[in-house]
């Protein structure tokens, strides 16, 4: 008797569009998943999935529907020991990279990118992140 062992191949699509749907992720007709990567280590996961969306207005909608908003840092500011107030940064406005993100609870991350110079800003690279 012999055995013969089985090699599985797992998707990573499988992997990768499972987590970010969970964290978000809401694709319609119009997105398409040109390919997956999947990244399982201990204690944090990735995937990362990357969706061509047929228009800026897809793309905008895509965006609205995964419940992202523009990556911002905020930091209070005193000056000559006066009041506090809030300070914004705005780091989409600096570059071409637009970058939004949704944190869960539980602190894992959905992060859309994309880049206004590469295929028109329509190329999007998605990131789930589990911390």
């Amino acid at each position: 008797m012999s055995t013969i062992p089985r090699v599985f191949h797992n998707d990573p699509c499988d992997s990768a569009l499972a987590f970010a749907s969970e964290l978000g992720l809401h694709l319609s007709g119009d997105d398409n998943v040109v390919s997956c990567e999947w990244h399982s280590s201990f204690p944090d996961s990735s995937g990362t999935v990357m969706v061509r969306t047929a228009s800026h207005a897809t793309r905008d909608a895509l965006l609205e529907r995964s419940g992202v908003s523009e990556e911002l840092y905020r930091w209070n500011v005193s000056i000559d020991d006066g009041p506090f107030r809030e300070e914004v940064r705005r780091p989409n406005l600096e570059r071409s990279e637009q970058v939004y993100i949704a944190t869960a609870p539980n602190g894992h991350q959905l992060r859309i990118s994309y880049d206004e110079h590469a295929e028109s800003g329509l190329l999007l690279t998605v990131r789930a992140i589990q911390v």
